[in-house]
């Protein structure tokens, strides 16, 4: 168990935070590349196991979206009560073997209960890293943190690009070097392999490498479970809280969407390789994802220092003005070149919302009650943005735009759609969320 309400003056040596830090980035990047690797497979997929679009978007979305939603909250509940270093470490070590479970499957329903494991494993992530960071740094410095951690979402889609890419052009080779082990197995079941087995490493690493943080502010564990605080919270900050998940929910239904079929596009539309598209993904995915990384938690500082409370509002609506901007003129664009262009734009915000929405929760929410709101947070927009964002597609391209290339028209209703409805709602919801912000002050552990 650990402490709680240590002197505010005393947190931890900075150099330790970031090394934590850069683990927790690790831990994100590698969930991101065994999440979204299988959107380069999509096509030997389909072809070896019979499945519909609308299949590949449920394996996609929804059934890794099942139970990271339903375990979110558990897991908030033991970030707040229990020590979340293993929470996390375990997380880790379920998502990775789960992964590589997914190379074993024969059938639709052996992929979807992989997936499903992918998505328990990674509901630990957020809440934990989430908690865990605010007790390593003081309020000032959260943002800049948070910026860093959402690093792991485009290192990671980086990372699943190019990993992808040289796991499929090594696949074949690698049946030919190991025929008695993996002779049995389709190149793209060897490419789950490849990705899933790292993550074991880094589940060891975690487990001996990161301390567990003194918790600052809020009641000790030994009050009786209950989510009637949450509740409470949760009623007296509903607009606000609404306002910052349902703006997070049209970006990530947008994010998951083109994790899920962007690669698809180029396949159909472009005619490119998976190998061609993985390598290409990751030349534009990594450097801009990074500088979006960056730059959204200084983005938000330099607001903060300005006075602009709403900083995240006006960030993460930043993000849902690219998408409808540049993410529906890329999945329309002529040309893969102008495609490759549309992407760098989009890329250029990939975070933003992200690194918002968790700098924005921690600003209205007392330290006792973090994890559990952050839980809440990763159910909404799984079971919403996860989940929705690659079955629509798959849906409209089964039912709407049926033709092969129709997956263009299918990605940029979505970024449309989605990147106006999150200007909407986050104009609407903003006078909320400056009240809340107010309210947040009197906690003494938030900025």
């Amino acid at each position: 168990m650990s402490n709680r309400g240590a002197d505010a003056t005393s947190w931890p040596n900075p150099r330790y935070g970031w090394f934590v830090v850069s683990l927790l980035v690790l831990a994100y990047a590698f969930g991101v590349v065994d999440r979204i690797v299988i959107g380069l497979l999509t096509q030997p997929i389909k072809a070896d196991l019979q499945l519909s679009d609308t299949e590949l978007g449920v394996i996609q979305g929804f059934a890794f979206s099942l139970f990271y939603a339903l375990f979110a909250l558990p897991v908030g509940l033991l970030v707040d009560r229990w020590q979340r270093v293993p929470v996390l470490w375990g997380g880790v070590l379920v998502w990775s073997l789960a992964t590589v479970g997914c190379g074993l499957a024969g059938t639709f329903a052996m992929l979807f209960l992989g997936r499903v494991f992918v998505g328990a494993g990674e509901a630990t992530t957020t809440p934990a890293s989430s908690s865990i960071i605010a007790d390593y740094f003081p309020p000032a410095q959260r943002a800049k943190a948070y910026g860093v951690f959402a690093m792991g979402g485009s290192v990671g889609i980086g990372i699943a690009y190019l990993l992808g890419s040289v796991a499929i052009q090594l696949a074949a080779g690698a049946r030919d070097w190991a025929p008695s082990l993996l002779g049995g197995f389709r190149e793209w079941q060897i490419v789950f392999f490849i990705v899933g087995a790292p993550g074991i490493l880094l589940a060891l690493v975690m487990a001996l490498a990161i301390r567990e943080p003194v918790r600052r502010g809020g009641a000790p564990t030994t009050e009786k479970l209950s989510l009637l605080p949450l509740w409470r919270e949760m009623r007296t900050n509903r607009l606000a809280l609404l306002t910052i998940m349902l703006g997070t929910i049209m970006n990530v239904m947008i994010v998951n969407a083109q994790l899920a079929w962007f690669p698809t596009l180029f396949f159909r539309v472009h005619e490119w390789t998976p190998a061609r598209v993985g390598s290409a993904l990751a030349l534009v995915g990594v450097p801009f994802g990074l500088f979006s990384a960056i730059t959204a938690g200084w983005a938000l500082s330099w607001l903060a220092k300005r006075g602009r409370d709403d900083g995240p509002v006006l960030v993460m609506g930043l993000q849902c003005s690219a998408w409808a901007i540049f993410g529906t003129l890329k999945c329309l664009a002529p040309t893969p070149q102008l495609a490759l262009a549309g992407h760098v734009a989009t890329s250029l915000f990939a975070t933003w919302a992200v690194t918002s929405a968790l700098t924005a929760l921690n600003q209205m929410t007392p330290n006792r009650l973090r994890g559990q709101v952050v839980a809440v947070y990763t159910l909404l927009t799984a079971f919403v943005g996860v989940a929705l964002g690659s079955v629509a597609v798959g849906v409209l391209n089964d039912y709407v735009f049926t033709d092969a290339k129709g997956v263009a028209s299918s990605l940029a209703l979505v970024c449309a759609v989605g990147g106006l409805s999150g200007i909407a709602l986050l104009t609407y919801g903003r006078g909320a969320y400056l009240k809340a912000v107010q309210r947040g002050r009197s906690f003494g552990d938030v900025s």
